[in-house]
């Protein structure tokens, strides 16, 4: 339920042109210049509408950077490196 308000509040927030929610602009300038409206896109790990400046800015942008850092734990922790660090 918490991830379908939350969807929800994201679509809304897209639709009346507000900048997504959890964008990093609000905490640090350097971190995002500041997602425009509707710039969001659904992780396929979460599931969660995330804003663009959370996972969709890198090379990796089909999962958030909060599924990516779980996944790098896990790989860490089974001694496998990430596709990445190949």
């Amino acid at each position: 339920m918490k991830k379908q308000v939350w969807n929800l509040l994201q679509q809304g927030r897209g639709i009346m042109q507000l900048q997504p929610l959890g964008c990093l602009s609000s905490r640090s300038k350097s971190l995002c210049l500041g997602c425009e409206a509707g710039q969001y896109y659904e992780c396929q790990s979460c599931g969660y509408l995330q804003p663009y400046c959370k996972g969709a800015d890198d090379d990796y942008f089909e999962i958030c950077d909060d599924c990516w850092g779980i996944a790098e734990k896990m790989h860490e922790a089974i001694g496998m490196p990430m596709e990445a660090e190949r």
